[in-house]
């Protein structure tokens, strides 16, 4: 991976991102949310020669600077006052990060007034995090037809939660505004049609009326259309999102999420 010397940080924000991470994705959406100025970069996690993620070892030292762990998406800018670098990263945590640096009422609030309705969020978030993502990895990593069958039901089951615990007029989870909860979760129903591809599932199931409605409505706002970008001009934003799943499909992906989920 070719490296370069440093990143130059200024007092606007500098989003590192991946086109086609649904983990950077969320902090991209935000950002567009909040109506935030950013610069956006994108980081090159995989060799184009073999397809396959660079090591930690590989990746530019400015880059593994602002996050150690060496993955997107990352936050980053200088205090205007101090002139001080700072960086954060976790998608979840630069979500709430956003939500304390762009405070309403001068930006569009991401997360309910209502303390116990802030908790509900992040436990939703929190679960679907840790139940439901390593999930779509996992069936999509597994070759054994019957462990894929058997995480399938599994992912059916994680639905039928996120519709117990969706808003019942909504049209967004929590109700009639988009919040961090949509953020946290889209990017991996925009990424249903791969799982149809490769492993003839789709999500959500049709009785989950609500997540169904959900999906739907997410997919329109203007937030998230605004990151289907492809990494090529002219090519198409969802074949591209396939041919970058393949090696999630035939289980030889060595990403993070691949060693994580399996």
């Amino acid at each position: 991976m070719a490296d370069e010397e440093f990143l130059e940080l200024n007092t606007e924000l500098t989003l590192l991102c991946s086109w086609f991470c649904p983990f950077a994705q969320r902090t991209w959406i935000a950002l567009l949310e909040k109506g935030l100025p950013f610069a956006y970069k994108e980081v090159s996690l995989r060799n184009p020669d073999t397809g396959l993620w660079y090591p930690l070892t590989e990746k530019p030292k400015w880059f593994t600077a602002l996050n150690p762990l060496g993955k997107v998406p990352v936050l980053a800018y200088k205090d205007e006052k101090t002139q001080q670098p700072h960086s954060v990263y976790e998608s979840l945590i630069c979500n709430e990060f956003l939500e304390d640096y762009a405070p309403a009422p001068g930006h569009p609030p991401l997360l309910p007034p209502h303390p116990a309705l802030r908790a509900k969020a992040r436990i939703v978030m929190d679960h679907f995090n840790t139940r439901f993502v390593p999930l779509f990895y996992r069936i999509l990593i597994r070759q054994d037809v019957g462990q894929q069958a058997e995480v399938a039901e599994q992912l059916q089951a994680e639905c039928d939660w996120l519709e117990d615990n969706a808003d019942q007029a909504g049209p967004f989870f929590m109700g009639t505004e988009f919040s961090l909860v949509d953020c946290a979760m889209i990017p991996w129903f925009v990424r249903g049609y791969i799982l149809k591809h490769f492993r003839q599932l789709e999500l959500p199931p049709q009785r989950c009326t609500k997540l169904q409605r959900w999906v739907k409505a997410a997919l329109e706002r203007p937030s998230v259309k605004g990151t289907f970008q492809a990494p090529e001009e002219g090519t198409s934003y969802e074949d591209k999102l396939l041919e970058h799943y393949v090696r999630y499909a035939d289980g030889s992906a060595n990403s993070t999420s691949a060693a994580a989920f399996k």
